[in-house]
């Protein structure tokens, strides 16, 4: 019996329209949750934020959001979404060159969607490469430069945790599934040098590769400073944080570089990287408020959120 007779509703399903929705959905709630003030103070903030008292209300919810705001994770969990990432990207990598089941029936039901394209397998495999490249060094970063508080006051709700591994999975399939109809029709096949003349991967590897290695310098420097100090040096004096900037950036040379033919975007990487701005830019904010209440508005200046001179 075959795996897509095992589970009739999941080959029923369109992963392209699934995970575009998934992704949306996901920063619609982000939004709704930040726009809800009692929603917004009780589940958004995380780690050394969290710990800041919140307004007593009146609102006969009140006790209820209170029980459910106290189901939280360590803050240190947050090196799972960059393991179950690398786990990812290797799983699917097996699934490819070993012709696994779960990659056939994902591929019998994308490859039939009227939204997939042919995106040639050079870049493809480059895309792949660049996500796991991704999930390796920020589970680097987490475990050997940040300096994650043993503090049991530092955490994150459950259901964050949970969106991250969600995004973490979803993504390791984003990166191939537009690709669907060239898997099918070459599957394990070697790609030539020509990749390295694609306009689409030399422009969006170029912005990969720059906010990648700005991203890792601004958690460094980040590491190096003594608890509960003001960031400062570098792009920090521009953008109150610029890591999440540079997030965005290098997922938009991602969705650049799996771009199928006669398109300059990816559009499901374009929907996750949807998601990443709002989730990480109601997060900046919220750091912004925090840095603010804690150093002075003088000391934070008019620095942006996420986007330098704009935002």
């Amino acid at each position: 019996m075959t795996l897509a007779t095992r589970a009739p509703i999941l080959a029923r399903l369109e992963p392209l329209l699934l995970l575009r929705s998934l992704f949306l959905t996901a920063a619609s709630i982000v939004v709704a949750v930040y726009a809800i003030p009692a929603l917004r103070d009780r589940f958004l903030a995380y780690g050394s934020r969290a710990t800041t008292p919140r307004p007593a209300s009146a609102s006969p919810l009140a006790p209820v959001l209170d029980r459910l705001a106290t189901y939280r994770v360590p803050h240190r969990w947050f090196n799972h979404f960059y393991l179950l990432s690398v786990l990812c990207s290797l799983f699917w990598a097996q699934q490819y060159f070993f012709h696994g089941p779960v990659l056939r029936l994902v591929l019998d039901n994308a490859a039939a969607d009227p939204r997939a394209a042919q995106l040639p397998l050079a870049r493809l495999h480059l895309a792949w490469l660049l996500m796991l490249a991704q999930g390796l060094r920020r589970l680097f970063e987490s475990t050997c430069i940040s300096k994650p508080s043993s503090s049991s006051s530092s955490s994150m709700w459950v259901t964050h945790w949970l969106l991250g591994l969600f995004f973490y999975a979803a993504m390791s399939v984003a990166v191939w599934i537009e690709a669907s109809q060239t898997l099918q029709a070459n599957h394990v096949s070697t790609p030539g040098l020509d990749v390295f003349l694609d306009p689409r991967a030399l422009v969006g590897t170029a912005l990969f590769h720059w906010a990648s290695v700005q991203q890792h310098r601004a958690h460094a420097y980040l590491a190096s400073l003594k608890k509960y100090t003001l960031p400062t040096d570098g792009a920090f004096d521009l953008v109150v944080c610029p890591h999440y900037s540079f997030e965005c950036v290098l997922y938009f040379g991602l969705a650049i570089v799996a771009a199928p033919e006669g398109q300059w975007i990816n559009k499901t990487i374009l929907c996750a990287l949807i998601f990443v701005a709002a989730n990480l830019g109601v997060t900046a904010v919220g750091t912004r408020e925090w840095y603010e209440a804690k150093f002075g508005k003088q000391a934070v200046g008019k620095r942006a959120c996420m986007v330098p001179f704009v935002w």
